[in-house]
Order: C-alpha cells, then sequence, then structure tokens
C-alpha cells in the first residue's frame, strides 16, 4: 500500500512538474543567448529559436544565429565550430550539414577529400549502393543529372563505355539495342514511334547556384578545420553522405568532379546495373543522345 501511494505520488508530480518545464523552456527561447548565459552560465543549458544555430564566440559569449551567418563568423574569426555543441543539438546539427551541402565552395573541399582517401571512397561508394537499394530515389537523384545536363550526359556515355560490364549488359539487353538503333525520337519518322516528353522521373535540381552562401569563403584554413573535423566523426560523414544522397543538385555538382568512382561503383552491381538500363530508357533525351552517338557500337 505505501509502495502504490509513493507510485501515484511520483506521477503526479511528474505531471505537475512537465508542464513547469516546458514553460520555462518556452520562455528560455525567448531570451537572448547572452541573457541565458549571464542567468544559467551553462552551455548545455542554452536554447535557440527554430532554425538558429549556437555558436560560442571568442569572447566566450554565446550566439544564436542562422547557418549561414555561422559559417561567415567562423570564417571571420569570430567564433569556432565546436563539436561538442553541435553534437549534443542533433536538429541544428542537421541545419549546419543541410547548408554546407549546399555550399559549393564547401564541398569542392569534401569531394577532394575522398576522392584523396581510396578507403573512404570505397566505403562512401558501398553504403550508396546499399542507400539506392533501400531507395531508388537515391539512383533516380544521381542519375537524372547526369542524364539530362548535356555535358554530364556525355561524361557519362563515355563512362559507360569503359566499363566492361555495363556495356556487356547493354549488348546483351534486347530492348535497349532495338532502341538504339531507331530514328530518334521526336524528329523524322521517330515522331510516330515516341514522342519526345519531358522526363517524368527526373527530379527538379539545379547545377548551380548564386545564392550567398555559396561563394568562396575568406579563411580557406578555419572552414577547412570545420570539414575535417566533420570528416573524422564517422557518424557526421554517414549523415553527410546520406544529405548529398536526398539532394539532386548536390549530385549533379558530384557529377561534375568524380563521375567515374560514383558510377563505377554503381554499374559493378549487377541489379542496379539494370536499373540504370531501365531508367535511361525511359530519358528520351538520352536516348536521342545515344542513338545519335550509337556508343555500343551497333
Amino acid at each position: 500500500m505505501h509502495f502504490q501511494i509513493q507510485f501515484v505520488f511520483v506521477i503526479i508530480l511528474s505531471i505537475s512538474i512537465s508542464p513547469i518545464l516546458s514553460e520555462t523552456s518556452f520562455a528560455q527561447q525567448k531570451m537572448s543567448p547572452h541573457y541565458q548565459w549571464k542567468k544559467f552560465a551553462d552551455p548545455d543549458t542554452l536554447i535557440c529559436k527554430q532554425g538558429h544555430l549556437l555558436l560560442q564566440k571568442n569572447d566566450e559569449n554565446p550566439a544564436c544565429v542562422m547557418p549561414s551567418t555561422y559559417l561567415k563568423l567562423i570564417d571571420r574569426g569570430y567564433g569556432n565550430y565546436d563539436s561538442s555543441i553541435m553534437s549534443k543539438r542533433p536538429e541544428m546539427m542537421n541545419h549546419l550539414m543541410q547548408n554546407i551541402t549546399s555550399n559549393e565552395s564547401l564541398m569542392y573541399h569534401w569531394h577532394d577529400m575522398l576522392q584523396r582517401n581510396p578507403s573512404m571512397m570505397t566505403q562512401t561508394m558501398n553504403n550508396w549502393i546499399i542507400q539506392m537499394k533501400e531507395n531508388p530515389e537515391f539512383l533516380k537523384n544521381m542519375l537524372g543529372p547526369m542524364t539530362s545536363d548535356p555535358k554530364l550526359r556525355e561524361k557519362m556515355i563515355q563512362t559507360m563505355k569503359n566499363h566492361p560490364h555495363m556495356e556487356n549488359s547493354l549488348k546483351g539487353h534486347s530492348k535497349w539495342m532495338n532502341s538504339v538503333h531507331q530514328p530518334m525520337m521526336g524528329s523524322g519518322m521517330g515522331q510516330g514511334m515516341m514522342p519526345k516528353t519531358e522526363c517524368e522521373w527526373c527530379p527538379d535540381y539545379q547545377m548551380s547556384t548564386s545564392h550567398e552562401h555559396s561563394k568562396k569563403f575568406a579563411n580557406s584554413d578555419k572552414m577547412m578545420d570545420v570539414i575535417y573535423d566533420m570528416w573524422i566523426n564517422s557518424g557526421i560523414s554517414q549523415d553527410m553522405h546520406t544529405l548529398m544522397l536526398e539532394d539532386p543538385s548536390h549530385m549533379a555538382l558530384m557529377s561534375e568532379h568524380m563521375m567515374k568512382p560514383m558510377l563505377d561503383a554503381i554499374m559493378d552491381d549487377h541489379e542496379l546495373r539494370v536499373k540504370i538500363i531501365d531508367l535511361m530508357l525511359e530519358h528520351h533525351d538520352f536516348m536521342n543522345s545515344i542513338q545519335h552517338d550509337n556508343p555500343t557500337g551497333g
């Protein structure tokens, strides 16, 4: 009986305290970071508004800023990336990673490190294969820019030519061989067979962006420290590469820098190789390029 009374008391107490904690947290969000710091003097208790990141400035005062501002302040030496602060705030970390993966100048260095590290490259591509099999949209996100953009498409065709497994698969695919020997779609006799249409499965993306957050940074050493700190953290690296797969615009950027290792890894896998062929057959602009160039040699 005594135990039951205690148990009921704990439940009542927790119910009564919970709204108080919630109200305290909500009220704390309205306080400036500096005021919170003076009141609580504990970085683990500091709260920022939704979408803002917590930055500990060099004068040891905290600030809540937007992700793009966060990177600018680090670049200009007003603060430093603190993995201990961000690791305790997954939502903030995700906002920061999304901002970084959309920044062309920062991602150039990430891609460069990836290409300089064969072990990391292999590990990343193996993980991509697993994710693409689980989520076919990731394969489309990668293939969409490659097949849609004329320059990337040309590089893709050349990569396919030099991949023995892919070439053999294409030559053994009757629908593919029939298609590449037909007149170009949307012109002449081909118009009656299959009218040219937009790619139904291609994701929306931009090859490049002129947004302010994509401009180069003044202090590359500081930004490289941020990138390297994330690079050596296996969990963050995994999350970064998943964000890349989710973003067709990033896949377009990545394809410019390192199409061969990306595409080779996918074409090495029989299941994904078949899916690539099926998707290419649905992409009329790409098939027109194949029919015009006829990379399989007939």
